[in-house]
């Protein structure tokens, strides 16, 4: 019998597990490292296995992959306004442009060669998008965060590797609110570093632990900790924990999330090589 406070740990819990996607078998599993929800309800999944990016209605069902040989590392995933796919791949140094069907329209970077300047990047983790259409990105090897807009177009940077503030160990992660503030999971340095959108600091966040993925959902910023297999929920408005959740037997190493129009979590968990979804409790 479970001691009374871990009953009342566990009755507090914000979500409840809903099951998991179902990934088809002729799909190769790899690590699993990012999830992603357009608003038409289709859910797109990015894994270390082949084919390495794969599509499903809202529903659930399997309906195609592709991207096959293309990646080496694959990473990030987000969809943008007009339902694009984009990824980064953090062992080609690129980030790439898909169609909803899977056509490649553009490649930013240079495939296989890292650099630093307003033409490259070195394994770019995550990519996040303004209300205008900005693109901002993970820019992890170079210890930055890169400003780009809606075509592609360098308009600026900030950070570099360090300790102190507006540095990063790692920039692991990224999410954006509505009022345009970035946060990015400084993975490695144990904090979440808030900017506004010309990379202005705002705040460091910590108390956790190691942010991998980062979410905003309403009122809170989620990050997920994939050393200790939790989600923590903090107040956008205080940059305080307000709740916590999970284990190593409910998450198995939680990366990169989603939510869909519903309300539903979706969180890519590398080691269990899986898609878990998440329902609010009622």
């Amino acid at each position: 019998m479970l001691p009374l406070l871990a009953l009342t740990l566990a009755a507090l819990d914000p979500y409840v597990s809903g099951g998991f996607l179902r990934i088809p078998p002729e799909v190769k599993l790899g690590p699993m490292s990012a999830v992603e929800v357009d608003r038409k309800g289709h859910i797109y999944v990015l894994h270390r296995g082949e084919p390495p990016l794969v599509k499903f209605d809202a529903q659930g069902n399997y309906l195609k992959g592709w991207g096959a040989g293309m990646f080496k590392v694959a990473h990030g995933l987000r969809t943008s306004r007009n339902g694009h796919v984009w990824t980064t791949d953090n062992g080609n140094h690129a980030i790439r442009e898909f169609s909803p069907d899977g056509q490649l329209l553009r490649t930013l970077g240079e495939v296989g060669v890292g650099g630093g300047d307003e033409k490259h990047f070195r394994s770019p983790d995550d990519l996040v998008f303004s209300s205008k259409g900005d693109i901002y990105v993970a820019d992890s090897g170079n210890g930055r965060i890169v400003h780009l807009d809606s075509t592609g177009r360098f308009v600026g940077q900030w950070g570099k590797k360090g300790k102190g503030e507006s540095e990063f160990s790692t920039a692991h992660g990224l999410a954006i609110d509505k009022q345009g503030r970035i946060y990015v999971a400084d993975r490695g340095n144990n904090r979440v570093q808030v900017f506004d959108g010309t990379g202005k600091f705002i705040a460091a966040w910590s108390g956790f632990g190691n942010p991998f993925g980062l979410l905003v959902k309403d009122k809170q910023l989620l990050v997920s900790e994939g050393d200790v297999n939790k989600i923590f929920h903090f107040g956008l408005a205080s940059g305080k924990i307000e709740e916590q959740w999970g284990d190593s037997q409910t998450l198995q190493l939680p990366h990169l999330m989603s939510v869909d129009r519903k309300g539903n979590l979706y969180v890519a968990e590398v080691n269990g090589k899986r898609v878990q979804i998440f329902k609010k409790r009622p």
